[in-house]
């Protein structure tokens, strides 16, 4: 660079625009929704129909171009009325009015471009704002009334909806028409000022933010295909891409050389023919043929490259003795594994074929879990942010691959090892009166207060939780409680069944040992979820020692305090006495928000109390341990004589032998009470996410 040219302002490139967050409004189950965008992989978790595949869905349907045509059924179930409301308006003679209340179904996306340049390229579209120090850009993308276009929407509808005639029948009236009199429109808004906007076109739009989707669908599962047909499409997709870019890659070279070579196998092959049809044209005009007169047949042969890959390409392993394998012989976790991984470079082809280059390429991948083992869930998305350097690197393409990868998932090994700045939790916004829910909220797990990520990641990431997937939550102390309470559930489900009760074991509870002195790190965690959960821990009754000065283990009915810091954070005192800790659960189990908590209380009024899980479980079953029970003895006699049972077990054999095999027992009060008031508030009925309705079935499972 010479001294003139140095003294010129440099042009200071535009660093890659990154997706910051999405809004959508009255889809499905996400009525009004926001999600937040992690820079290279957002994990997106939740119990089934709970939006995840929605949000992948309206991007991919409102960011590409070409007709789109929703049905009714994709609004909101609670925008469903504003329909009515909107009528009502219209009919009153105020249409300005009922088109502010008529339902549209929208998607904002915020991106944001983190520095100032002098060339904004496919972004420029999109930036409407004036002010040099802002960042950021917004484009909205709407599905709305046409213009002048609600009067053929209200069309045969009565001027008053009566009770006889009211929104379901109004709205099987409009509801066909939709499709015909909506239509999706794009606006830039200005981040500094939302009055100013513009409207800009999908074409504009798709150049600046590129979506792909990635279905759990992927057919590697489906004996009536051949092996190779999946790939061998992709491999075809990945032909066509290089055959038609501009650029040096080695697909370029490739595709260039395989035309060339197939241009001279036609050729000869032409020549064959026609050799062989010279030799058979005698014969032929022996025959004649009516209106041919003297004409002559040619032949020519045609080979297109791109179909050959798809049609005849297959993969092939290495077996022992220099054997081949087809495709179908390796697992179905591989297969899915490479299908991904070729998918999403067929994306990248497709992205870095371009010359104009979009700003941001958005890719949903559904459910990679499917077919691979624990070990390479967690490998697939540890590594997956690191695939969009690798395969520029790999295509010897000096330019970034601007990819930012949204995930839904039900794996815990996926959720838990991609750590909380990148997990979005969908959950269902729950109604305490009819426990239906017709919408989803969606949780930052980042933005949760009073919450020790690196403890719960850390304890996450080292053992198996569900609580992402789960209807409800059973926090034990430690494996007597994780090897009994699975058996307790089924025993108080049996019996509940045959008074024609509901039973857990149709619900899906997640139960995780996290031990007495952590359940409280979990606290605010839950309350973030919005998860309902039981809290079953031991009272742990202690007093100060003769000697020591320090508190030591004794029965309930002789102690002065607590040791267990669940039980003191729950109440958030330090100075409980078990005496006041029996007086709080009298009537029923302390209850804090959508959290219980079930510790030892007498399994009759005013009787003898457990401190621990064993002792409770003897004094609830004093046949089974021949108790005798003497009404004269005193309530810290019969505690003496239970812990002097219990300590003649360990702890795992205890449980293992009442769990497995001896069954005719009673559950301990302060468990039983804790299941029932899990089992009183049933979870939230589920909308399906491709029908958007009520859905009537769960998952029938108890981890």
């Amino acid at each position: 660079m010479s001294v003139e040219q140095a003294k010129q302002p440099q042009k200071m490139p535009l660093r890659q625009p990154t997706v910051t967050k999405v809004e959508v409004k009255n889809f499905r189950l996400l009525q009004d929704a926001t999600v937040t965008f992690d820079k290279d992989v957002t994990v997106c978790v939740g119990r089934n129909n709970t939006g995840k595949t929605s949000l992948a869905e309206i991007l991919t349907r409102f960011l590409r171009t070409g007709e789109i045509s929703l049905r009714f059924e994709d609004f909101s179930i609670g925008s469903h009325q504003k329909f009515g409301e909107a009528y009502r308006k219209y009919a009153a003679g105020d249409e300005a009015g009922a088109r502010k209340l008529l339902p549209e179904i929208s998607a904002t996306v915020f991106l944001s471009y983190d520095g100032v340049g002098e060339e904004y390229g496919n972004l420029g579209p999109l930036i409407v704002d004036l002010d040099p120090d802002c960042t950021k850009a917004i484009v909205e993308i709407s599905y709305a009334l046409k213009p002048g276009a609600m009067k053929e929407l209200f069309r045969n509808a009565p001027e008053i909806l009566t009770a006889e005639w009211g929104e379901p029948i109004l709205i099987s009236l409009i509801g066909p028409r939709i499709p015909h009199l909506y239509e999706r429109t794009a606006v830039a808004i200005d981040p500094t000022d939302s009055t100013n906007s513009r409207i800009v076109s999908m074409t504009d739009v798709a150049r600046a933010i590129r979506v792909d989707f990635v279905k759990a669908q992927r057919g590697l599962d489906d004996e009536k295909e051949r092996p190779k047909d999946q790939i061998g499409k992709i491999l075809e997709s990945l032909f066509m891409v290089a055959a038609k870019a501009d650029d040096g890659s080695f697909l370029k070279t490739f595709a260039t050389r395989t035309e060339s070579a197939l241009e001279e196998i036609v050729a000869s092959l032409n020549q064959h023919l026609e050799n062989m049809y010279s030799k058979m044209a005698p014969t032929v005009e022996e025959f004649g043929y009516p209106g041919l007169g003297n004409r002559n047949f040619a032949t020519r042969t045609t080979l297109d490259t791109k179909r050959l890959l798809s049609n005849f390409t297959s993969i092939r392993y290495p077996g022992a003795g220099g054997v081949e394998l087809p495709e179908s012989y390796s697992g179905l976790g591989s297969r899915n594994l490479l299908m991904i991984l070729l998918t999403l470079f067929s994306y990248y082809r497709e992205y870095a074929s371009r010359g104009n280059k979009p700003c941001v390429h958005l890719i949903f991948i559904e459910e990679p879990e499917a077919h691979l083992h624990p070990q390479m869930q967690e490998t697939f998305i540890h590594q997956l942010g690191v695939f969009k350097n690798r395969f520029p690197a790999a295509d010897d393409d000096e330019h970034k691959w601007n990819a930012q990868f949204l995930v839904t998932t039900h794996s815990a090994h996926i959720a838990n090892r991609a750590g909380f700045p990148a997990i979005r939790y969908f959950r269902l916004n729950e109604s305490a009166q009819d426990q239906e829910a017709f919408s989803s909220t969606v949780l930052n797990l980042a933005e949760a207060p009073g919450v020790d990520k690196d403890f719960l990641h850390k304890y996450l990431t080292l053992t198996r939780a569900d609580l992402f997937f789960a209807d409800k939550a059973i926090l034990i102390e430690g494996t007597t409680e994780r090897i009994f309470i699975p058996a307790a559930i089924a025993e108080f489900d049996e019996k509940g069944q045959k008074n024609g009760a509901a039973s857990l074991s149709s619900q899906y509870v997640s139960i995780m040992e996290v031990g007495g002195a952590y359940a409280h790190l979990f606290y605010p965690f839950l309350d973030f979820l919005g998860l309902q959960t039981l809290v079953i821990t031991d009272m742990d009754a202690a007093r100060l020692g003769a000697k020591s000065k320090q508190l030591e283990s004794c029965c309930v009915h002789e102690a002065t305090a607590t040791t267990n810091q669940g039980i003191k954070k729950w109440f958030d005192k330090n100075d409980l006495s078990p005496s006041k800790l029996l007086q709080e659960a009298e009537e029923s189990i302390p209850v804090d928000g959508m959290r219980g908590l079930a510790y030892q209380v007498p399994e009759t009024n005013n009787g003898p109390c457990g401190r621990t899980f064993e002792d409770s479980f003897i004094l609830a079953n004093p046949a089974l341990f021949n108790l005798s029970v003497d009404e004269s003895e005193s309530n810290l006699d019969k505690e003496l004589k239970a812990r002097a049972i219990a300590k003649s077990y360990k702890k795992s054999d205890f449980a293992l032998t009442f769990a497995i095999t001896q069954h005719d027992w009673h559950i301990p009060r302060y468990i039983k009470r804790g299941l029932e008031w899990l089992l009183d508030r049933n979870p939230a009925e589920e909308v399906d996410e491709a029908t958007n309705q009520v859905s009537t079935t769960s998952q029938v499972v108890v981890r």
